[in-house]
């Protein structure tokens, strides 16, 4: 990609790579017209995902769901369906599922290609659906990825070049180091921390100039706990960097989130109290966004100049952690438009149980990813879901991680100007 090219996909969406599939749902209490409901979807997908052949509108109604557990049942109905378009069924690449939990209460949950519609995307599209179930949708509010196919988030060649310089100066900084050996060639493991609500609306609070962000709060959390336990103290992340919110785009559908990679140094810091560690995190974070290269740009440039090696190019930042700057929230999905009047609540479905694309986690992949963090809300909580690389990461040593960042939120919390205590085990 030459200087001044149109926006790429993320790394994972590459055309000459497989597509990766995800699935996110809204739980709907109250009655609905399912005709009413089919239109919906029939009118947004007109108008929103003119993708292409085999690509065209459509809303499955299952029959009932296995005895058991509805929502049990109907997590592994949705991952399924995103599992079979992984393994190539010939179904429409984005597809919208109607299931039915109890009496007046139904889940909506959409499959989609992560090189159509990133998750945000994902989002909006179900809230459109809504919008004309009610009458209320106006497709000129929303951008096509075609309103974005010239932007170019660096400019012109001169900040090209001026970015690449400053990333070949930086690379050198980051250090490897604290998960054992390189060998990834063991399954990945899987652990869940549960944040109660309101410990994590507490949590954001704790921001500081970045506003409500907890996730990038988890972060500096997350950076300061694997600090304790022997990472190196100027150490790489990566994460899902939404190009929408950092360049003003609007409400662009596509896929226009790429990855970031930053460096959270916490060298010098003897008995830090958690302000000082954030403000680590966030400088770090947003020194790389200043200096923002396309992550694949990112990557040939380091491989080019031998500062990273492929195809293992995430080593210098093998923490990856899935975030939106305004992740969504069950009380933001609940829009003045659906409850009272309209008879229909609307919420965020079992997010934490949706999380990552099919074909499993991304920790222990050939790129050198060896934690892979996603957070997502289950009921009023957020979960924080860890998947890493085994052996490098042993079971034993995930749980003394969970256990140590558990209690440095309720440290945060209660006395966030005291030195953040260090591993107990």
């Amino acid at each position: 990609m030459t200087a001044g090219g149109p926006v790429p996909v993320r790394p994972a969406e590459d055309r000459d790579s497989p597509a990766q599939y995800q699935v996110r749902a809204l739980r709907v209490d109250g009655e609905v017209d399912t005709g009413r409901l089919a239109a919906a979807v029939r009118e947004v997908s007109a108008a929103l995902l003119s993708a292409g052949p085999g690509d065209g509108p459509r809303l499955h109604v299952p029959d009932d769901l296995p005895a058991g557990d509805p929502e049990t049942a109907c997590v592994a109905a949705l991952l399924a369906e995103r599992d079979r378009r992984a393994a190539g069924d010939p179904l429409p690449r984005n597809g919208f599922h109607w299931l039915r939990l109890a009496e007046d209460r139904h889940v909506l949950g959409l499959v989609a290609a992560s090189d159509l519609l990133d998750i945000r995307s994902v989002y909006a599209v179900l809230g459109a659906v809504w919008q004309a179930y009610f009458g209320r949708f106006r497709p000129s509010a929303y951008r096509g990825r075609a309103d974005a196919a010239g932007f170019d988030p660096v400019g012109t060649a001169r900040a090209h070049e001026s970015r690449r310089r400053w990333w070949s100066r930086e690379f050198p900084r980051y250090r490897t180091g604290g998960f054992g050996g390189p060998d990834t060639s063991g399954p990945a493991g899987r652990r869940r921390l549960r944040i109660a609500g309101d410990r994590w609306t507490a949590l954001t609070g704790t921001s500081g100039p970045l506003g409500a962000n907890g996730s990038l709060t988890f972060v500096a959390l997350l950076a300061w706990c694997l600090h304790t336990r022997g990472r190196p103290g100027s150490s790489g992340f990566g994460c899902e960097f939404d190009l929408r919110d950092y360049f003003g785009l609007g409400q662009v559908l596509g896929p226009l989130t790429d990855r970031l990679a930053f460096r959270v140094d916490l060298d010098g810091l003897a008995d830090p109290a958690f302000p000082d560690v954030l403000m680590r995190a966030q400088t770090g974070f947003l020194d790389s966004v200043v200096h923002y290269l396309p992550y694949r740009q990112l990557v040939e440039h380091g491989v080019r100049t031998g500062a990273l090696t492929a195809p293992r190019a995430a080593e210098l930042w093998n923490v990856t952690v899935h975030f939106c700057r305004n992740p969504p929230r069950s009380v933001r999905t609940r829009s003045g438009e659906t409850p009272g009047p309209l008879g229909v609540s609307i919420e965020l479905f079992r997010e934490a149980d949706l999380l990552g694309p099919a074909g499993g986690p991304h920790a222990g992949t050939d790129d050198g990813v060896l934690l892979d963090v996603h957070l997502g809300e289950l009921g009023d909580d957020m979960v924080a879901v860890f998947d890493y690389a085994r052996p490098e990461i042993p079971d034993a040593a995930m749980d003394r991680l969970l256990g140590q960042l558990d209690r440095a939120v309720d440290h945060v919390l209660g006395t966030p100007a005291a030195p953040l205590p260090r591993a107990a085990d």
